[in-house]
């Protein structure tokens, strides 16, 4: 009876004891936990007092205005130095702008052959070979704005240059009389059409000639516009 009442506590103590995996592991860990708080503090413990985070003197202070003052400067300075650089910069733009417009001479466009052209600022071979061509087509230019009609002149291009040519005043253009162009000679200039050189050929054919603007302006295939921008290079009093 004894032996039987003991091995009975014995077995109340033991499914008392029992612990199951996860709380065993949860033993492990939390074992772990309070033996890494119990030895970390030998690590950081040092001869020294710790330090009071707030316990700063006046010294110190002065010390920290000290180096955030020097800093300011040394920013202000820095700054300073950089606004300088870019003033110097765009100073020395301009007169490279000013130096490169002396460095050219200015040439007028209806009489500069080709070595002329290509030496200007956004003038090659190649746009200097259309600008002679065209100017023989056109009969000369009367304004400087006409360049911009010729193919692959751009308008970062013509500002390069448009200053450094003139058309010398008084310049007459060649002229084409009316009353006796041939339809091919007339179509070889840049302003006049198929239309407009059929037209004057007919009227030409049925009146005989043409000798006034007016005369001009009563073919009704013809539009004033056109009229005005071909003027300058028509011949016959018109």
């Amino acid at each position: 009876m004894h032996d039987f009442c003991i091995m009975r506590w014995m077995k109340h103590i033991t499914e008392w004891i029992y612990f199951s995996k996860k709380e065993r592991l949860g033993i492990y860990i939390m074992g772990f936990l309070i033996a890494l708080l119990w030895v970390l503090p030998t690590f950081f413990a040092g001869g020294n007092e710790l330090i009071e985070p707030l316990n700063i003197s006046i010294v110190q202070l002065d010390s920290m205005e000290k180096v955030l003052i020097h800093s300011q400067r040394k920013h202000v300075g820095k700054f300073a130095k950089y606004k300088s650089a870019v003033h110097q910069t765009d100073t020395q733009k301009q007169s490279n702008a000013r130096n490169t417009h002396h460095k050219y001479k200015i040439i007028d466009i209806n009489t500069a052959d080709s070595i002329s052209l290509e030496q200007l600022p956004g003038i090659g071979e190649k746009l200097s070979a259309r600008i002679i061509k065209y100017r023989e087509r056109l009969g000369g230019f009367i304004e400087i704005d006409q360049l911009k009609e010729i193919y692959g002149m751009s308008d970062s291009n013509f500002i390069k240059f448009s200053k450094l040519i003139i058309v010398q005043s008084g310049f007459s253009p060649s002229k084409i009389n009316l009353n006796n162009a041939t339809y091919q000679e007339m179509r070889r200039h840049p302003y006049i059409s198929h239309l407009f050189a059929k037209s004057v050929l007919a009227y030409v054919k049925i009146h005989g000639s043409i000798n006034s603007s007016e005369e001009l302006m009563r073919i009704g295939s013809l539009t004033e516009e056109e009229i005005l921008k071909v003027r300058p290079y028509l011949d016959v009093g018109l």
